[in-house]
């Protein structure tokens, strides 16, 4: 029997739209990889899309927390993470891609060291990020626990794994809610798809967040692409958005911190 490791009650917030096969499966699967794999959370998955697609009967857990937003516009991620951050009661949250799962010890190990240690105020489970395909992603659908990944490091890749990033600040980070709304959450500025957990780092190390990361890979499963040649032509607003907070005056940083802060106390 797997080891079962506990996430100390915090809350685990999912941003969802079901808008191909490919991103259901890989949702169902890493909510199935949590039930198999840790004990003591609750998950939030936050949808926006024209029609809810979730489906209750592809499995039965009640430690899942489901909540619909009407938006066929833009992928909403900021706002679906702020709402679910303002809906915990958790005092640590963890913002957990649907179709990313990390190296279940070091995230339990990161909300641990939140709980009871200040050296750090957000920590990422992880350095690279591995992308899954083929053959050993239907492995992982069909089973989806992580003992099939281990072993496998940007340096021992094996058949259907790729580097996706070197280096990334999304796919799963955690903070202390109290940091998370004291910086003003993600920026709801934001729309679609690409440069909002970048600009976050930003703001937050900025502001004067301690964000570390593990040297241990986080695994990615594929989905539309196994690159993302091309997404920073189409997302260049969004990154533009981030640059602003990396340069702007402290002081305008902090006026900006301020006013997305609002969204919590309304």
């Amino acid at each position: 029997m797997t080891e079962k490791f506990s996430l100390f009650n915090a809350s685990i917030i999912m941003s969802y739209r079901g808008n191909t096969p490919e991103r259901e499966d890989n949702l169902y699967a890493v909510l199935r990889h949590f039930d198999l794999t840790y004990t003591d959370y609750t998950i939030f998955v936050m949808e926006a899309d024209a029609a809810p697609k979730f489906d209750w009967k592809r499995l039965s857990d009640d430690k899942i927390r489901h909540v619909f937003f009407p938006n066929a516009g833009p992928f909403p991620k900021a706002m679906l993470y702020n709402t679910g951050a303002k809906l915990s009661q958790s005092d640590i949250l963890v913002f957990n891609d649907v179709d990313c799962i990390a190296e279940p010890k070091a995230v339990s190990d990161c909300v641990r060291e939140l709980i009871h240690f200040q050296a750090h105020d957000v920590l990422c489970p992880f350095w690279e990020m591995i992308n899954v395909t083929g053959a050993l992603k239907q492995q992982f659908l069909a089973e989806p626990r992580y003992e099939m990944f281990n072993g496998i490091t940007k340096d021992a890749l094996v058949p259907d794994t790729s580097i996706l990033y070197e280096r990334n600040a999304g796919g799963i980070f955690i903070f202390r809610r109290k940091d998370f709304v004291r910086v003003g959450g993600l920026n709801m500025a934001f729309k679609g798809w690409g440069g909002e957990d970048s600009e976050l780092l930003h703001r937050a190390t900025r502001l004067g967040l301690k964000w570390s990361s593990l040297g241990t890979p986080l695994f990615h499963m594929n989905h539309d692409s196994v690159n993302r040649d091309g997404w920073r032509e189409q997302a260049m607003p969004n990154v533009e958005l981030g640059n602003q907070s990396e340069h702007m005056p402290i002081e305008q940083l902090q006026a900006l911190a301020e006013e997305l802060r609002q969204f919590f106390v309304a």
